[in-house]
């Protein structure tokens, strides 16, 4: 007799493992500690599927997916490091740290701010193999007390809008332009203080790349 009550299975990297409806491939990798990188990846927010970092290839779907959106299905087939995959992560790596004034940053900055260090590290990705034209622009002359906002070291990721907005409800942080001119931004370009900001800090403690840094932090280090 079949048990309708058992998990659905998929197999992930040859082996089989039960997942509860509606999880994602990488809710699903991470529970079984098989590694996947992320950038865009925050958990306590909704998936964004912007950076990248995390596509997979799924048997019988010809191009990558994210696994961060991609909802698994019984039966499914999923490879999460496959050589062309990780040729893949290292090339968009290379690409990100191209834009940036530097990777490696105090870890004052913020809980998160080391994880575009730690994979570039892994991935072997830093060699300026990319050059060119740069987004992003630093604004030091916000005279906060609280948040550093260096812009030069931002990735796109939008994790500090998304918190702003899931989290708090402040919607204090948010994007202007596109492409290169892509910058984050307050509304009407101002400072924090006259935003609707409330300097809780979720923003600082979400960016993965200390372009939001605690200005304490770092002045009492």
């Amino acid at each position: 007799m079949t048990d309708n009550t058992s998990s659905p299975i998929m197999i992930l990297d040859g082996k089989e493992v039960s997942f509860e409806p509606g999880e994602t491939i990488l809710e699903i990798a991470q529970r079984n500690d098989v590694f996947i990188p992320t950038l865009c990846f925050d958990p306590r927010l909704k998936p964004f599927g912007s950076c990248r970092m995390c596509v997979v290839d799924v048997k019988g779907i010809k191009n990558p997916v994210a696994s961060c959106t991609m909802a698994a299905a019984a039966g499914m087939e999923v490879q999460t490091s496959t050589e062309p995959i990780e040729k893949f992560r290292k090339t968009l790596l290379e690409m990100v740290v191209s834009e940036n004034r530097e990777i490696e940053v105090s870890p004052l900055r913020g809980i998160a701010s080391q994880e575009l260090s730690l994979l570039v590290e892994r991935y072997d990705a830093n060699h300026g193999r990319f050059q060119g034209k740069k987004s992003g622009h630093s604004n030091f002359d916000d005279k906060n007390p609280f948040i550093l906002r260096d812009y030069d070291l931002c990735i796109s990721c939008y994790r500090c809008v998304r918190v702003c907005a899931e989290q708090e409800g402040d919607y204090a942080i948010s994007v202007m332009n596109r492409g290169f001119q892509t910058q984050i931004t307050t509304e009407f370009n101002g400072d924090l203080r006259d935003s609707q900001c409330t300097f809780c800090g979720q923003c600082v403690q979400t960016c993965p790349t200390g372009a939001l840094a605690d200005k304490k932090a770092l002045r009492n280090s």
